[in-house]
C-alpha cells in the first residue's frame, strides 16, 4: 500500500520525539538504543517502532512495551496530533559484520 505524505510526516515526527524521550526523559543507562524506523497504520491508530540495541534487544523491547502507556504520554507532550497511536516496540535482530 502506498504511504501518503501525512503518514510519512507522522512517522518522522514520532521517530524524532521518541529519540528525544530516550535521551532526556527515559535514559536507558549503558544500553544504546537505535530506532530504525516507525510505521503507522493508515488511520494513525497504531505505530510499530522497530528498534535495535547494543545489549539484549529482546529484553529491552519487552521493557519498553510494558511502559508504552507512559511513553505514549510523553510522546503526546512532544508532538501535536489529534490522537497518539498505540505504540508497539519490535526488536530487530542484530547483524554482525
Amino acid at each position: 500500500m502506498k504511504k501518503g505524505h501525512k503518514t510519512e510526516k507522522v512517522n518522522s515526527a514520532i521517530k524524532k520525539a521518541l529519540s528525544e524521550i530516550f535521551i532526556y526523559d527515559m535514559p536507558l543507562g549503558d544500553n544504546l538504543l537505535t530506532i530504525v524506523r516507525v510505521e503507522t497504520s493508515p488511520d494513525l491508530s497504531k505505530a510499530d517502532v522497530y528498534i535495535t540495541a547494543l545489549k539484549d534487544v529482546e529484553e529491552l523491547s519487552n521493557q519498553l512495551n510494558k511502559k508504552k502507556g507512559y511513553i505514549g504520554h510523553l510522546l503526546g507532550q512532544r508532538i501535536k496530533i489529534r490522537r497518539i497511536p498505540d505504540i508497539r516496540f519490535i526488536p530487530l535482530p542484530q547483524t554482525t559484520i
